[in-house]
This record gives C-alpha cells, structure tokens and sequence, in this order.
C-alpha cells in the first residue's frame, strides 16, 4: 500500500512539474513587450529556479516552437509564480538575476554552481553605478563584515552599524534589511 501511495505521489508531483506552462512576460532592450511565450517547465524550489534561469531564458510560444534569450538580449523577464510575481533582471548583459527587492538600489540574487554553492546578492544602483557582488558563506548564508566593507564603501553609517552589531544580517531577510538601510542613508 505504501508503495501505492509513493508511485502516485511521484506521478502527480511529475504532473505538476510538467504540466504547468507558466506565462513570461519579457522586456527587450528596446523596451518592446513580449507576451506570446511561457516557460518550458515550472520549479518547484527557487535555488533551482535561479540555477536554471540565470544564464538563459528558455521558452516555447504557441506552437511549440522553442527559443532561448540570452542576458545581452533582453532587459528583464517576468512570471507568476504560486500567486507571486517573479522578475528578473539582466546583470551587466551577463547573467539573470532574480530581483529581490527594488526602490532606488536593486538587490537580485544569483547563485554560483559547484561543489558547495554559493549565493551572491548583487546591488544594483541607480544611474548606471557600480556593480556589487556580495557573496554569502557558512552554514547561515551570511554575508560577512568584510564582504560588506568591500562592496559598500561609499557609505560609512551602514560599515558602523554593522561594525557595532547595531545592523545584523542573517538570511536572505538581514540582506534585503541591510539594502533599505544603506538606501535610507546614502541614497
């Protein structure tokens, strides 16, 4: 009986997988909108969404016919997904990434496959400004003092606040909380 019970849960979860042709908005460079694709397949965990997305957009239109967009292409691509909008934004044309919070900066995240992955959250300011690459190391994904006295230097309340322990970043949450903080300040 369990058996039963695990083949058809693997059937539906296969089903569901496949199943679902998710709708993709797409912006190109030239700022036109392109809605006639959607998604080749849905995912089920968001670390594996960003793996998959991050290099190359794939979709399929109407008729089955497949194409791929590449960073240098396309401006941003954007999708419903479980109820939420997912959008993501072309990093220097290299690479997708997924936006996370956005106001004046953009914090996206992109993840880096090997042995041991790694995120990497990217602060993207305004008026074509620099470019930071934050990585985040350990076992609680944190970023470190030093990463974050790297990449923020224009902005020494924020290097304070985390030097004194007054601004704490764990998770993916402590990131996006440090990002508003250094808006806020500095922006």
């Amino acid at each position: 009986m369990k058996k039963l019970h695990y083949t058809l849960f693997l059937f539906f979860l296969v089903f569901k997988i496949s199943g679902q042709n998710v709708q993709v908005n797409i912006i190109t460079r030239q700022n036109d909108t392109i809605k006639e694709f959607r998604l080749k397949k849905d995912y089920l965990f968001e670390n594996l969404m960003v793996l998959d997305l991050e290099k190359k957009l794939a979709v399929v239109n109407a008729k089955g016919e497949k194409r791929e967009f590449l960073p240098n292409e396309v401006k941003s691509f954007s999708f419903t997904r479980e109820n939420k909008r997912v959008e993501f934004i072309a990093i220097d044309d290299n690479l997708f990434g997924l936006l996370m919070y956005s106001n004046k900066l953009k914090l996206l995240k992109v993840i880096k496959p090997g042995y041991t992955t790694v995120n990497f959250y990217v602060i993207v300011r305004p008026n074509n400004g620099k470019t930071s690459f934050m990585e985040a190391m350990g076992l609680g994904r944190l970023i470190s003092k030093k990463v974050i006295s790297r990449e923020i230097t224009d902005c020494p309340i924020i290097l304070e606040k985390v030097e004194n322990k007054i601004l704490k970043i764990s998770g993916e949450e402590g990131v996006i909380e440090l990002i508003k903080e250094y808006e806020s300040n500095c922006f």
